[in-house]
């Protein structure tokens, strides 16, 4: 994926919509790969086996391309799968899978009205999962004495957010650390802040320490966002 950043759901959520006795299940889950989707699509089949439809759409990017799918599943063409695909899109949001499950209720929706119940029942869904932001971070190691260890692990919790309230966006995120010789942090720094946090790091410790980076990964750090 070539992007330093990219915005997901933040987790599996369900939510009903019920609409002239039509019930509409919709539920959402982040996923890596198409195969993640494509299994994603399948529990929800076999969750709930006597629906009539099982609309879905899913937008996933990978080192490999973009696989971008969707299918109105017997519902006429153009109310279910792109409405749904529509709300990802507009909505900005990637590595996701959606899918909307409808019981009949007995009363024709028309094509408009379809359209609204299952962009409705998307957009609600996406409410309740939340979103997250994904970034493209540098895995750094961080060796120092005991000494200067109290300032960096002060420094580096201030820069996650731990010592500055829930209000406060993290901007790096603290995976570790170990004592043993000496004091070891792993963290997980954005590509675009590496070399001011190499820095200021060095600045706190006059250069009396070791960093060396690893390979690069894509997580989150400011955990979910509504």
């Amino acid at each position: 994926m070539a992007t330093d950043s990219y915005r997901t759901p933040a987790g599996f959520a369900e939510t009903e919509l019920t609409e002239k006795k039509s019930r509409f299940i919709a539920a959402v889950k982040p996923v890596a790969t198409e195969d993640e989707a494509l299994d994603f699509i399948k529990v929800r089949r076999s969750t709930y086996p006597d629906a009539r439809h099982h609309v879905y759409a899913y937008d996933v990017c990978t080192e490999e391309g973009e696989y971008c799918r969707y299918s109105d599943d017997g519902e006429p063409q153009g109310t279910g799968g792109m409405p749904v695909l529509d709300v990802l899109k507009k909505r900005g949001l990637v590595n996701a899978a959606v899918v909307v499950t409808r019981y009949f209720g007995g009363t024709l929706l028309g094509a408009a009205g379809l359209v609204r119940a299952y962009s409705g029942s998307a957009s609600m869904c996406l409410d309740a999962a939340g979103e997250a932001e994904i970034k493209l971070c540098s895995r750094i190691a961080i060796l120092v004495n005991y000494t200067d260890g109290g300032r960096v692990r002060n420094y580096l919790e201030d820069r996650s957010g731990k010592n500055c309230g829930a209000s406060t966006a993290a901007e790096l995120l603290l995976t570790d650390i170990e004592y043993d010789d000496g004091v070891k942090f792993t963290v997980l720094v954005p590509v675009g802040i590496v070399e001011q946090i190499k820095k200021d790091l060095t600045e706190l410790t006059s250069s009396r320490l070791v960093m060396t980076d690893g390979d690069n990964e894509y997580a989150c750090i400011n955990g979910g966002l509504k």
